[in-house]
C-alpha cells in the first residue's frame, strides 16, 4: 500500500466523521431555539389556565 493510498483510506472516513459532527451541531443548535419556543407557548398557556382558575374558584365564592 503506498502512502497515497493510506492518506485516502484515513481521509475519506474522517472528513465524514468530520461531516456528519458540523450537521449534526448545526442542527441541535436549531433544534434548541424551537425547543426554547415550544417552552415559552406551554409557559403563556400554564400562566392563562392559571388565571381562568383564579377566575372560576373566587367566582364559585
Amino acid at each position: 500500500m503506498t502512502g497515497l493510498q493510506l492518506y485516502i483510506l484515513v481521509a475519506i472516513p474522517l472528513v465524514g466523521i468530520l461531516a456528519n459532527t458540523a450537521l449534526f451541531v448545526n442542527l441541535a443548535s436549531r433544534m434548541d431555539t424551537r425547543f426554547d419556543l415550544v417552552m415559552r407557548k406551554f409557559s403563556e398557556l400554564d400562566t392563562r389556565v392559571a388565571v381562568l382558575e383564579d377566575r372560576v374558584m373566587r367566582g364559585s365564592q
